[in-house]
């Protein structure tokens, strides 16, 4: 395709000087430095037009970006600036990008082109094969664990071959009978990655970590396709390259040509110019923040010394938040060593004060939170859209999503089980994928009796056994099903009519391939799925139903937006589908608060944010605690997650949270330590019991309590951490309470656990999840009157009464699962020791992890799975 022009002049109004200097720049290398929130699509896109303003081809750009949504987004915008020349453009995430790459030239290494993409559950199921046929102990050495070994591998672009070589092993794929060693993980892992490879090889399958790595592979062991890729794309876009781990940047510099031998013509232009390709990336430092998914932040730190001449434009200006939202993040990040200065401002004015609140628990701070968004949403006219709660780790979201129903509010949960992962939509896309790819024994095995048809282990054994004995796939074994010693015809008879449903299947997929709608429809009714389930009575069926309903839906929305639209191609949309893809689109009113970690709400952005969680050990996360470089991630995390908010943001903790199911003092987040002082506005700034701990060294005076503190007079009623006043909220029903602040008038009853609670000292004092006795984490009097009977005096909120001594306070406090101690140190145990549980019974123990008074063991009890218990509090004996 020939130059695109359009008015050059029209594309830098409204800039500001640094975004024109972006979107100008001549030459081999850029870094555009974009901080959060200062218009870096807008700046990208507007580069890529003024390129082609400027006679450069459409088709020798490749745009790349991490999600599905920052793609689509990218393509409409520059169909906007450029007009319909824009499909000439790869525009796609980096996995889209090597998916077509090894669609068409993988046959150079292995690939058929029909390949399927496993997700992580296929993944996983697959090692779990491996390490049955390997005799692994998959309780010790998780698929999910030995999964993320091999994912670490392939981020680093280590093969299995060197793997094998760095564990001294010498295992062949495929072998039968090897033994490893025990305790060696490293051969382990070496072993597992080896065979898993030659099985994906057989099911000619990738995983998402291979998409990149064997395009890499592709690009640098087949000189003539590198060629070709590299003279098509002479010009390279990577958005958040920040987020890029080693294989992506390896792969960013084998399709420039960085490292050929080619010189570059500065006075060439579009497809026809030789020597490496422009890049320009765009991102970040301050918000790389997945290292735990192999990213690695020199990438952007080094992009100067890693590519000749490059040159680096920095984005300060923020056209998102308020100068409050930003002097926070400013303050935050500048703790960070060795970044970049650089120091977001705004236009947009200073705005709300940060909006503080301490609780005394993880269920009050989250009563507190669904309060104040039935508040904004009454009072101030908040849409519920325009609200996000966000927290470090999925499991806080418990007792958040526990007020949001109790104050029925409505809300979306990001980031849980998603559509593509539910078991019937598995089910249904296992039934595709081995349609087009019958070798994939992986999800052939999975619908082998799905629904059931009289086809259990035992069957799936023999078929299994005959394949490896023979060097056959899954399915080929099954044609050959009358070869099969031991089979019966209790097993050929529902064998054979599989069989021939798979044929029939494939038969019609061929001749409806560009109509996906059609045969999810046929699978769905021929292999009994659906049937299945609306002939069930469980109502949860009813729902499943609905989503494979949802399933075909999708299908036909592919055909009417994918001109050649094909089966395979549907399902290659499916196993790309990241987690910010399921979110609303813009202007699209989802009518709910979205809830999700900060990792996920990276990119994002919402009027009213709610940063939950913020003290020491949940965030920054503990891990991070004695690393300074996970810490630095964690601050970058919450600069993030500072940066969400446009309009205000809330910053909550709880004074007391619970961790491995026993109850912690938490002390606040450093991260608020770092937040000037003046910015925040604390509507509690002490917790109850912190307050009462402050006490404690005072022998005249209670102290701490404000006038105010509607929640400071409750919470020590009945049990201190269990009850609260947040409990069907007066704003959730509909109803406006009286009082203006957030007093008792917006709850009506106790819904926080005044009954038996999952942290006391009953009969199942600890294990992960489990409910435990009749006790919150102990109470400390009945009534605030405990502490005397005086009421506050004047401004100053001190309680003038004389109060009691705290020695005679905690003698009548019943046991606090805080203060619980059985005497058992970590050093009397030993892997393989033996022990009784109070609960669970017999059981051995197979980690253990030294961290003090917090020492865990963890312990496999057969029947009831394995447990993690905190050692000084289990209910247990050694045998």
């Amino acid at each position: 395709m020939g130059p695109v022009m359009c008015d050059p002049r029209s594309l830098i109004e409204g800039l500001n000087p640094q975004q024109e200097e972006a979107v100008k720049y001549y030459g081999q290398a850029l870094l555009i430095g974009a901080g959060a929130g200062s218009g870096k699509t807008r700046v990208l896109t507007r580069r890529i037009a003024w390129l082609l303003a400027h006679g450069f081809w459409a088709s020798s750009i490749l745009a790349i970006t991490f999600t599905n949504k920052a793609a689509a987004e990218m393509r409409e915008r520059l169909v906007t600036l450029v007009g319909p020349e824009a499909e000439h453009m790869w525009i796609s995430t980096f996995h889209s990008a090597c998916v077509r790459i090894l669609r068409r030239d993988g046959k150079e290494i292995g690939l058929k082109s029909g390949f399927s993409i496993y997700d992580t559950a296929d993944s996983e199921r697959l090692v779990k094969l491996i390490a049955a046929d390997l005799n692994i102990d998959t309780k010790r050495y998780t698929p999910r664990m030995l999964l993320g070994k091999i994912s670490d591998c392939k981020n680093a672009l280590v093969s299995w071959k060197d793997q094998l070589k760095k564990a001294n092993c010498d295992y062949t794929p495929g072998q039968r009978g090897y033994q490893v060693s025990a305790g060696d993980v490293d051969e382990l892992v070496a072993v597992v990655y080896a065979e898993y490879q030659h099985r994906l090889a057989l099911a000619n399958a990738v995983d998402f970590d291979d998409l990149i790595m064997r395009t890499v592979e592709l690009l640098q062991t087949c000189p003539q396709v590198s060629e070709y890729y590299r003279h098509r794309f002479r010009y390279i876009f990577v958005d958040e390259y920040q987020d890029t781990n080693h294989a992506q940047y390896v792969l960013v510099r084998e399709l420039s040509g960085i490292d050929s031998d080619e010189q570059p013509d500065p006075q060439a232009r579009g497809a026809g110019r030789v020597g490496p390709s422009w890049i320009t990336v765009v991102g970040d430092s301050d918000q790389s923040i997945y290292a735990f998914r192999g990213a690695d932040i020199r990438n952007i730190q080094d992009f100067e010394q890693d590519f000749p001449n490059a040159k680096t434009i920095m984005l300060e200006q923020n056209y998102r938040s308020t100068q409050t939202i930003l002097d926070a993040a400013n303050a935050v990040i500048a703790k960070n060593e060795n970044r970049k200065p650089k120091k977001l401002w705004t236009a947009l004015g200073q705005g709300d004060k940060i909006v503080g609140y301490a609780a005394d628990n993880a269920q009050q701070e989250a009563g507190w939170i669904a309060n104040e968004i039935a508040r904004i949403h009454t009072e101030e006219d908040v849409a519920y859209r325009d609200i996000a709660i966000m927290y470090r780790a999925n499991a806080q979201s418990r007792s958040l999503e526990e007020a949001m129903i109790n104050a029925n509010l409505p809300y979306q949960l990001v980031g849980g089980t998603k559509f593509y992962e539910r078991r019937e939509v598995k089910d249904a896309i296992a039934y595709l994928q081995a349609i087009v790819n019958p070798a994939d024994n992986v999800n052939v095995r999975r619908i082998l009796n799905v629904p059931k048809r009289g086809l259990g282990a035992r069957a799936e054994g023999l078929v299994a056994g005959y394949a490896d004995a023979h060097g056959l796939t899954f399915f080929e074994s099954i044609e050959h099903m009358d070869q099969i010693e031991g089979m019966t015809g209790r097993t050929t008879k529902p064998l054979g009519a599989f069989r021939d449903l798979m044929h029939e299947l494939a038969d019609f997929a061929k001749e409806h391939d560009s109509k996906p709608s059609e045969v999810v429809a046929e699978v769905l009714d021929k292999s009994g799925l659906l049937e299945e389930l609306q002939r069930s009575e469980d109502p949860q069926d009813a729902s499943r139903v609905d989503n494979l309903s949802q399933l075909q839906s999708v299908a036909a929305e592919f055909e009417q937006n994918t001109p050649d639209a094909t089966l395979a191609g549907f399902l290659e949309t499916t196993a790309l589908v990241a987690d910010s893809d399921q979110l609303p689109g813009e202007g699209e009113d989802s009518g709910k608060v979205t809830m999700m970690t900060l990792h996920t709400a990276k990119g994002l952005e919402y009027p009213y944010v709610f940063l939950t969680g913020m003290e020491q050990g949940t965030f920054p996360h503990q891990r991070a605690m004695e690393d300074t470089s996970e810490l630095s991630e964690e601050r970058r995390l919450a600069y993030v997650g500072i940066t969400r908010a446009k309009r205000r943001l809330y910053v909550t903790r709880a004074a007391v949270r619970a961790q491995w199911g026993q109850a912690n003092d938490m002390m606040p987040s450093q991260f608020l330590d770092e937040i000037p002082d003046e910015l925040i506005d604390w509507k509690r700034r002490e917790a109850g019991v912190e307050r009462m701990r402050a006490s404690w060294g005072d022998d005249d005076e209670f102290g701490g309590w404000d006038d105010d503190d509607d929640f400071g007079s409750t919470s020590f009623g009945g049990s201190m951490y269990g009850s609260s006043t947040y409990g069907s909220s007066s704003y959730g029903s509909g109803s406006r309470g009286s009082h203006p602040t957030y007093g008792s008038s917006h709850g009506s009853h106790s819904s926080y656990g005044s009954g038996r609670s999952s942290y006391g000292s009953g009969s199942r004092r600890f294990s992960g999840g489990s409910h435990s006795g009749s006790s919150s984490y102990g109470s400390y009097g009945s009534s605030r009157s405990s502490y005397g009977s005086g009421k506050p005096s004047g401004k100053s909120g001190k309680v003038t009464t004389r109060r009691a001594k705290p020695k005679d306070l905690t003698k009548s406090a019943p046991a606090s699962s805080l203060d619980g101690n059985n005497g058992l140190s970590i050093s009397d145990f030993q892997i393989g020791d033996r022990i009784t549980h109070d609960h669970y019974g017999l059981g051995k123990v197979i980690e253990t992890q030294d961290k003090g008074a917090n020492s865990v063991i963890t312990v496999d009890f057969g029947t009831d799975g394995v447990k993690r218990l905190l050692l000084r509090v289990a209910p247990i004996e050694k045998l």
